[in-house]
Parts: structure tokens; sequence; C-alpha cells
């Protein structure tokens, strides 16, 4: 008899623990389910959050680019050099360890002192090759460079801080004629030059690589905005002047808003 006793109990047990093993099999699959759906809401979230983020990247690098060149437009004096002079600088960004944002920040002032394209690409390969050397940044050595070419070594006083006067021979207090800048610079920072091939040089490091990695990407935003910034540009004109020729009527509905929303504030106010 005790032996039966024992039988049923242990049947008994084991029934109820393959019961609890399906239950817990079930909730297991029903809370992965959830999870699924939950991941797959995630992923459209997470999706969404990103095209938002690359449009309005495609939208500030297209106000950017678009500013320079209408800068260059004027600085070149025609459409036609201004946009040779963008390609050059967008075609060096592709070469050299600094960012085509960089190189756009510096661009007014090397523009200042180049007569046109040709002579832009000149001086945006001195630019890098002394920033390279000097470890400054891009829109720094523009600047300098841009205060060199324009009333002498002496006014680039970072230049001479980082030691580039002393790379060109130059002496403190020694008086330079601005022609005998401008060839040092070209001689010593220029093609075939002692430092002419500094900024490809760094451009074989990671973080070179990283930089060219990114000017990458914003040149296929820029072919992106061909198409989108120009259509977008061309819509929103549809609606400012949407609002231009209905500006009577939208002022008269704003002024029934703005008194609906006052009589809201009293009445709440009352209560």
């Amino acid at each position: 008899m005790t032996t039966q006793n024992y039988n049923i109990k242990a049947t008994v047990q084991g029934k109820k623990n393959v019961d609890d093993l399906q239950r817990a099999l079930q909730n297991n699959q029903r809370a992965l389910m959830s999870l699924g759906t939950a991941a797959s809401v995630a992923g459209v979230a997470l999706a969404a959050i990103g095209t938002v983020k690359f449009i309005k990247s495609l939208v500030k690098v297209g106000q950017e680019m678009e500013s320079l060149k209408l800068r260059f437009k004027f600085l070149f004096g025609s459409v036609q050099e201004g946009g040779k002079a963008f390609q050059t600088l967008t075609d060096y960004a592709g070469t050299v360890p600094f960012s085509l944002e960089q190189i756009a920040a510096a661009s007014g002032n090397l523009a200042i002192v180049s007569d046109d394209a040709e002579e832009l690409n000149e001086v945006l390969k001195l630019t890098g090759n002394i920033a390279a050397v000097a470890g400054l940044d891009f829109k720094t050595t523009g600047e300098q460079l841009q205060r060199a070419f324009s009333t002498g070594a002496a006014a680039a006083d970072i230049f001479r801080e980082r030691g580039v006067l002393a790379l060109l021979g130059f002496q403190q207090g020694q008086k330079i004629t601005l022609d005998e800048t401008v060839r040092r610079f070209k001689e010593v920072f220029g093609e075939g030059g002692e430092f002419g091939m500094a900024a490809q040089e760094f451009a074989g490091t990671l973080e070179g690589t990283l930089s060219m990695l990114g000017d990458k990407f914003l040149k296929f935003q820029l072919v992106v905005n061909e198409s989108f910034f120009e259509a977008m540009k061309s819509e929103l004109g549809d609606l400012n002047k949407f609002f231009d020729d209905n500006q009577e009527g939208l002022d008269a509905f704003a002024t029934e808003v703005g008194e609906a929303l006052a009589g809201a504030v009293v009445n709440s106010g009352k209560a």
C-alpha cells in the first residue's frame, strides 16, 4: 500500500511538473513575441529618427555649400570661375587629412589672395602642407597665410610662434618684401619643396583616413542635394509666395484665433 501511494504521488507530482513546464514555455513564447513586436517598433522608430537626421544634415550641407558657391561667384567674378573654384575645393578635400568643412571655412581668406580657381588650388595645397607641419587647423592656417600674402610675413604672428617663418629662413626683425614672402612659401611648402608633400603623408594616418571617409560621405550628400535641395527650395518658395499672396486673409484668421484664445483665458480666470 505504501508503494502504491508513492507511485500515485510520483505520478501526480510528475504531471504537475510537466504542466508547469508547459505554462512556462507558453509564457516565454508570449514574451518573445512581445519582444519581437517591440523590437520591430523600435527599429522603425530608429529608422525614422535616422531619416530625419539625414534630411536635416542634407539641408545644413545644402545651405553651407550654396552660400560658399555664391561667395566664390562674387570673389572670382563669375558663376563659371566660382564653380571651378568650388570643384577644386571638394577635389582637394578628398586627398588630405582635413575635412571639407574645415577647408570651406578657410576658403574665403584663401580666395582673397587667389586670382582664379587654378591659383586657389595652389594656395590650398600650401595651406594644407603648412597646417600639417605646424600642427594647426586648416582654418587658422588659411587666415595666417592670407595675412602673410596680403601684408607680409610679420603679420602672421601664429606662424612666427609655431616656427613656420623660421622654416622659411626668415629671422626676427628682418625686413622681407611681400613678393619674397610669397616666393619663399611656394619654394618651401609648394610642389617640389621640402614640405611639398606633408599633407599627403599625413593623409595616410588613421585620422587622415577618417577625415577622407567623412569627405566621401559629404560628397554623397552633395550629389543627393543636386535633386533634393533644389526641389525643397522650389517648394518652400511656393509656400512663401502663398503666404505673400494671402497675407490679408491669414492676418484676419490670426486675429480671430487670438481673440478666441483671449476669451478662453478670461473664462478660465473667472472659473
